[in-house]
């Protein structure tokens, strides 16, 4: 193999490799905004609950902010997973 042969060698196995993380990130993208809309409406039920919090009685009240808790933990993580994705 001549160098002209082996310089485009390298060059075609790149030009597959960037290819690749092209389709990679775009579907990383797609991924991302799906996470991101689920964790918007989560967040939306969160402040609904908390709303909630002053109107309620002093058990149901508790019960709404065992929820809430939850409910931003799991915010949070969907918040890091789409961090992850960048």
């Amino acid at each position: 193999m001549d160098t002209r042969e082996e310089i485009q060698k390298v060059l075609d196995g790149l030009a597959q490799q960037r290819d690749e993380l092209i389709v990679q990130a775009h579907l990383a993208k797609l991924e991302a905004m799906e996470e991101w809309e689920s964790m918007e409406g989560k967040l939306t039920q969160l402040r609904a609950r908390a709303s909630l919090v002053g109107d309620s009685a002093e058990d149901t009240a508790r019960n709404v902010k065992t929820a809430a808790k939850q409910l931003a933990d799991e915010i949070a993580l969907g918040y890091d997973r789409i961090r992850k994705l960048f």
